[in-house]
């Protein structure tokens, strides 16, 4: 039997008898360019395109964008002919900027142009300067007729002898609905004719076309400073992208700032959409200082857009560049705002990657690590040494049990930690006592056991051990032949809110949720494959008012479903009801129907199901089909005839008495949503067998309350009834449906919150005296940052999530998204500036930036200040609490609880620091008890690497007192570490480490259940996917939809 912890020496011997094989974990640390789901915006692959000659033809309406369009050199060129063929009546799209190249470099200047047939629109400058490449061009648009008559436009180009060979349209746009860009008909000409049109045009050879879509940011989305501002633009038109733009006013020489953030090193194309306004000024703008465009005069009688500016050629580094729109003055006819100010509106900028397409998807065999002679070697000797332990028995390690383990588990009446090996004599005894075996097994990998303070094993002593104790776990699944069983439970508060919602269609959620920390998800959108570089959202935590307020008058959520020690709040064994639990549902139930909103709020009472049937008569059958469908998507499930019979009575005997239908339907709606059909999930049991495949409506079931906290959609509910689910094609595509819908940012709600345990951060109070700079008055009150901090985390999981980049991003990303106020926090040495308590920091919305981080002692969620605040006392550090948290979190090895009686320490590091020691020292005196040495040498260096954060997250040198802080320390008896980067390293160079622990958190998620050795061999099978495919996300959640213990139930008691 051979383990997943030899899973890195098995990819080395992969790699040397295959070299094709890229995936090396020892020899690939950076997880950054992993990325499974690309953006869907930012490059249109060429499979939607069709070259036929000179003509681009499209396949669809996807094709928003910046074309380059290449072909055999023209020479002596002196114009171009574009046929444009829309599809559709009364279409039209918009193009932007075209410019011409020859030598595949040197712009060939555009000096006029016309358009046959269809009019010009030409804003505020002569067509003639439409297509020059300048920054102040003017647009045309193709005529809404071009499906029975194809528009024409011709190019002059300024008199040479040119060698064209390349045409740039810098952008090509429609409205969503406009339909597909049928054809582009590219043509050349090298007649001198006066009149463009009678010019003899030839059809371009060998043309070839690449279309880069665009990162657009919104202006009111980047990040603000100083004078700048959202404002909404609905009153002034329907053009402003998304409604709105930054608002910015200053003095002549003052500057709006902003940033934006840049992915990859590459060439680049930014665009700038700015408004144009009776008071607005003009501006030179400068990109990392250096100036790109000049006088930019946004001046206009009326407030319109002006036209898109283009900066074409800019070669950016990976990282964060700052943008600066300096106010020169104004134009002649502009009136001041408020004295001698001027405006400056920025709708959006659009980020274009000139080079995307160009750069090699292929592998490249050299980047690929050669073996050398003594790597050879050393491989063999690894086979070799793997042979010769394939059968030992428990009389070979008899010896190394005597010599090594019985002095403190057995001999002489000793058996430290309960456990006794010298009474278990036989394999059948370690089968029976399979607990125990385990953790022999997680001792041996992780290197635990012998204490380090004793003789340690040989190499070839421990893979003996390894292969025999792993043999017994192996015989005892295969034995066991069942899975630990699901306990039928009702939904936690999360999930009945988002059941209710989708069941009764209602525009938001039914009450407020702190839960749901961000309050914002309009940003969230997973099949864009782009996660947005700038958000504006907020935490409901920051307002008072944002928790307390009710959505619905009079209703209001049931108590939070606490977390449970090492796992999440959808378990069975604590998601029971009681009698007043009930009747917490039944009056909840009604209070949703009967809110004064909610016939507004619920766009099911405007469907069919709140009409009444308009056959006649009105008979029980009728009702009955009426009905079904509802219920069957409330209780998940086909639905009984005598089930089906009782709500239809209910409803006859309603009309009967001349009860007004909508209000007999709000009943019927109360008494489902009450219904323990409806909040338990459940599944049936057949006591004849052990083990078996989920139903069609069970899987869609677990499938949906695991991506969605929630009820089965109609489409998956459709799949379900026809059976089509259980075709494993149709469930692989409803699985990447539905982690491609906005609705799976309950994943980053509700698991990621409380994987991270970040629901501690709500509680955690830094004494204020000491880390006043935590805290802001607001009105009476004193508000905590922290509140703020908690929101980093998350969008770094659901940027991960979203572009289906590395889980190992969580461990070490050079990334993160920060508002100013929490750069501020980590970069500043004193944050906020010179501000007061009042009002230090904002509790209301915020914007937060995609920002390059300076340092690797900084990204991931580690080294996040909630994390690090969260894990602290009030006076000082905890390594203690630290450590437990990257145990349990990073690793899922929760240490065990500790005794009742634990000796006094000192809770200001001050008071230890007077004694000239350190909180390191101390804590090594503290636990000279032997009976806590052995768990705190686990887990006290993991929270001793994070020293150098004080306890509020913030990077320090030394202490206080100045005495040196020592971050070193080492994990599973073998990996040392200098500091927290050494840390991450290590955990980078064993991925494994952090990816097994990763899937049985999100497993033991979906199941509803804690994990035990029954789960082991699946969770094996995932980990080798998910490494294969170097920590991807979707890799992650697809296996875990695919495993056997997802797919199958037990029929074994449940308790």
């Amino acid at each position: 039997m051979i383990e997943i912890r030899y899973m890195r020496l098995f990819l080395v011997i992969l790699l040397w008898l295959n070299p094709c094989v890229k995936v090396i974990a020892d020899s690939i640390h950076d997880f950054h360019d992993v990325r499974g789901r690309e953006s869907k915006s930012s490059n249109l692959s060429l499979d939607q395109v069709v070259v036929r000659g000179a003509t681009i033809e499209h396949k669809d309406a996807n094709h928003d964008g910046f074309y380059s369009i290449t072909f055999d050199p023209v020479q002596g060129a002196t114009g171009i002919e574009f046929e444009w063929n829309n599809e559709g009546h009364y279409k039209h799209w918009t193009v932007r900027e075209i410019e011409a190249y020859t030598d595949f470099g040197s712009r060939i200047k555009i000096v006029s142009g016309k358009v046959i047939p269809g009019a010009e629109r030409t804003s505020d400058k002569p067509f003639t300067n439409a297509f020059d490449g300048d920054v102040e061009t003017s647009t045309f648009t193709t005529s809404s007729g071009t499906t029975a008559f194809p528009q024409r436009t011709f190019l002059q180009l300024v008199p040479g002898n040119h060698s064209l060979d390349r045409i740039r349209i810098n952008d090509v746009a429609g409205n969503g609905e406009n339909g597909r860009m049928k054809q582009i008909a590219v043509r050349v000409t090298t007649d001198t004719d006066d009149d463009l049109k009678d010019r003899k045009y030839i059809d371009v050879s060998n043309l070839s076309v690449q279309i880069f879509g665009e990162n657009i940011i919104e202006g009111e989305l980047l990040p603000m400073k100083g004078q700048s501002r959202t404002q909404g633009m609905k009153n002034f038109g329907s053009q402003w992208s998304d409604d709105a733009h930054m608002l910015w006013d200053g003095a002549v020489n003052d500057s709006m700032e902003t940033s934006i953030v840049i992915d990859k090193e590459s060439k680049y194309n930014l665009q700038f959409q700015l408004t144009k306004a009776p008071d607005y000024g003009q501006f030179d703008i400068y990109l990392d200082e250096k100036l790109i465009a000049s006088k930019i005069d946004l001046y206009a009688k009326d407030v319109v857009l002006s036209d898109l500016i283009n900066v074409s050629e800019l070669q950016l580094n990976k990282g964060q560049h700052n943008i600066r729109f300096k106010l020169l003055g104004s134009n002649e006819k502009a009136s001041p705002y408020r004295k001698n100010r001027y405006l400056l509106g920025l709708d959006y900028i659009k980020i274009i990657n000139m080079l995307q397409n160009d750069e090699a998807s292929e592998i490249d065999l050299a980047d690929i690590p050669s073996i050398g002679k003594d790597e050879t070697t050393s491989i063999s000797n690894e086979i070799s040494s793997i042979n010769e332990v394939e059968n030992i028995s428990l009389k070979d390690i008899q010896p190394i049990l005597a010599s090594r383990c019985y002095a403190c588990h057995g001999d002489n009446g000793k058996v430290k930690g309960k456990i006794n090996l010298r009474d278990i004599k036989s394999r059948e005894g370690f089968l029976e006592n399979i607990e125990l075996t385990q953790k022999i097994v997680d001792a041996l990998n992780f290197k635990e056991m012998p204490p380090e303070d004793e003789k340690q094993l040989t190499s070839k002593e421990h893979k003996m051990m390894s292969a025999l104790f792993g043999s017994y776990l192996d015989t005892y699944i295969k034995e066991s032949g069942s899975l630990k069983a699901i306990v039928m439970r009702r939904m936690n508060r999360y999930e009945y809110n988002n059941a209710v919602k989708d069941l009764l269609q209602l525009k938001g959620d039914v009450y407020p949720l702190p839960e749901k920390v961000i309050r914002s998800s309009s940003y969230f959108n997973p099949s864009s494959g782009k996660f947005p570089n700038s958000i504006r959202l907020s935490n409901r935590a920051l307002g008072k008012n944002q928790i307390e307020q009710h959505i619905l008058t009079g209703v209001s959520p049931f108590a939070i479903d606490l977390q449970s020690e090492h796992g999440f709040n959808n378990r069975g064994d604590e998601l029971s009801v009681s009698p007043i639990m009930v009747e917490t549902f039944l009056n909840l139930g009604r209070s949703i129907v009967n809110a004064p909103e909610f016939d507004n709020y619920s766009n099911l009472t405007e469907s069919s199901l709140f009409n009444l049937p308009k056959a006649t008569p009105i008979t029980r059958n009728l009702l009955e089909s009426h009905l079904s469908s509802f219920l069957e998507k409330a209780f998940r499930k086909p639905i009984s005839p005598d089930v089906l019979t009782r709500y239809a009575s209910y409803l006859e005997s309603e009309l009967k008495n001349g009860k007004p239908f909508k209000d007999s339907m709000k009943k019927l709606i109360t008494a489902v949503i009450s219904s323990p059909r409806f909040f338990y999930i459940s599944e049936e049991k057949n006591s004849n067998i052990k083990t078996q495949r989920l139903s069609s409506y069970e899987i869609a079931t677990r499938l949906s309350f695991f991506l969605w906290s929630s009820i089965p959609d109609d489409e998956l509910l459709s799949a379900a009834r026809d059976g089509t689910i259980l075709n494993p094609k149709i469930y692989e595509s409803q699985v990447n449906r539905l982690l491609e819908s906005p609705k799976s940012k309950s994943i980053a709600e509700n698991f990621a919150r409380q994987w991270l345990r970040l629901d501690q951060l709500i509680t955690a109070v830094p004494d204020f005296d000491r880390f006043q700079i935590y805290y802001s008055r607001i009105g009476c009150e004193q508000w905590k940052f922290g509140l703020q901090t908690m929101i980093e985390p998350l969008l770094l999981f659901e940027s991960i999530m979203v572009e289906d980049r590395s889980i190992m991003l969580l461990v070490d990303s050079n990334y993160s998204y920060r508002s100013d106020e929490m750069q501020s926090w980590y970069n500043d040495e004193i944050p906020f500036g010179k501000r007061q308590n009042r009002n230090r920091f904002n509790t209301n919305s915020q914007t937060f930036t995609r920002r390059a981080l300076p340092s690797r002692r900084e990204g991931g969620v580690i080294t996040s200040a909630a994390t690090l605040t969260m894990t602290s006392e009030p006076l000082r550090t905890s390594p203690i609490r630290r450590g437990a948290w990257v145990a349990t979190v990073i690793f899922n090895k929760p240490p065990p609880p500790p005794p009742d009686i634990i000796p006094e320490i000192e809770q200001d590091d001050a008071e230890i620091e007077k004694k000239g020691i350190t909180l390191r020292q101390r804590l090594v005196a503290h636990q000279e008890n032997e009976s806590c040495a052995s768990c705190h040498k686990k887990i006290d260096p993991l929270g001793f690497a994070l020293e150098n954060f004080d306890a509020i997250g913030r990077w320090r040198d030394n202490y206080k007192s100045g005495l040196d802080i020592d971050s070193s320390g080492e994990i599973f008896g073998e990996s040392k570490f200098k500091d927290i980067i050494g840390l991450k390293d290590t955990i980078l160079r064993n991925p494994e480490w952090f990816m097994r622990s990763f899937i049985e958190h999100m497993l033991s998620y979906s199941l509803g259940r804690e994990l035990d050795i029954s789960d082991k061999p699946y969770i094996d099978n995932i980990l080798e996917k998910v490494m294969h495919d170097r920590g991807k996300f979707s890799t992650v959640v697809t296996e875990i939809t695919k495993s056997y213990p997802f797919m199958n139930k037990t029929n074994q008691s449940e308790r």
